[in-house]
């Protein structure tokens, strides 16, 4: 009987898989990866190392047919291990699914704190989108709260320049997080104008409020709607007239109208 993603996820104990070598060729990288910045100095340091006692931890891949591997979690000792030229890398081969295999690679990154705010994001947008997840099932599967998992979640809508402004420290989320309300260009924009004025929190929130006007919808509307997304499962559409809003709900087909249904009775 398969076990539960829930089952997967938190035993992590290495005697009930076992642990094979496996030509290093034959492994590919996850097709989920959150993680996407390897620091090259630390990449090196853990290549010199492993180089003198080994690889200490085994990579966990998942058994994709024809005497091939893919990679679930470990991308930072595959790389490293290549550099060192190890022909073979010990790895724990777990049998799961395509969903359970990019939350087990997310569970794993988020636990060695690994990943910054927007990869983070990312991986639990990635979730959402391509396995139909919502907040409260993410929350579930790494731990984490539902409100906490909704807030990352809004992260995804600031565009590329604020995210990568974020990644590389140049602003803080408490900067970025008012911007999300905002079309993409004018988050360009605003963006130079925080980093030269170094613009606290409260001052974003000031200027965007003074940007929005009465054709944009409040950070507050935002939320509500991102909320009332990950109830659905779908994206939802919301329009301000004067002091009214009209809500499209779309859903993937009947059933998820009758979820829908049955979790507001």
């Amino acid at each position: 009987m398969k076990r539960s993603l829930n089952t997967l996820i938190k035993n992590t104990d290495v005697r009930e898989f076992k642990i094979i070598d496996i030509e290093i060729q034959k492994i590919s990288e996850s097709k989920s990866q959150a993680r996407t910045y390897f620091d090259p100095k630390k990449l090196d340091e853990l290549s010199e190392s492993i180089k003198k006692s080994g690889l200490l931890q085994p990579l966990i891949v998942q058994d994709v047919g024809k005497d091939s591997y893919q990679l679930i979690a470990g991308e930072r000792r595959l790389r490293a291990s290549k550099s060192a030229g190890l022909k073979t890398i010990p790895c724990l081969v777990k049998d799961v699914s395509d969903k359970e295999a990019a939350v087990l690679g997310l569970v794993e990154n988020i636990q060695r704190s690994q990943l910054n705010t927007i990869e983070e994001a990312l991986g639990y947008k990635s979730l959402k989108e391509t396995y139909g997840l919502n907040a409260k099932e993410i929350g579930l599967l790494v731990g984490k709260s539902r409100p906490f998992i909704a807030n990352l979640l809004r992260i995804s809508n600031l565009s590329q320049t604020v995210q990568e402004a974020l990644k590389s420290e140049k602003i803080s989320f408490g900067q970025a997080r008012p911007l999300i309300v905002l079309d993409h260009n004018l988050q360009d924009k605003l963006l130079g104008e925080i980093i030269q004025r170094s613009m606290n929190s409260r001052q974003v929130e000031e200027k965007v409020n003074e940007l929005n006007g009465k054709s944009l919808i409040s950070e507050e509307v935002v939320h509500a709607k991102n909320e009332l997304e990950n109830l659905v499962g779908s994206k939802v559409q919301v329009k301000k007239t004067g002091k009214s809003f009209k809500v499209n709900l779309n859903f993937q087909d009947f059933e998820k109208l009758k979820e829908f249904i049955n979790n507001l009775s």
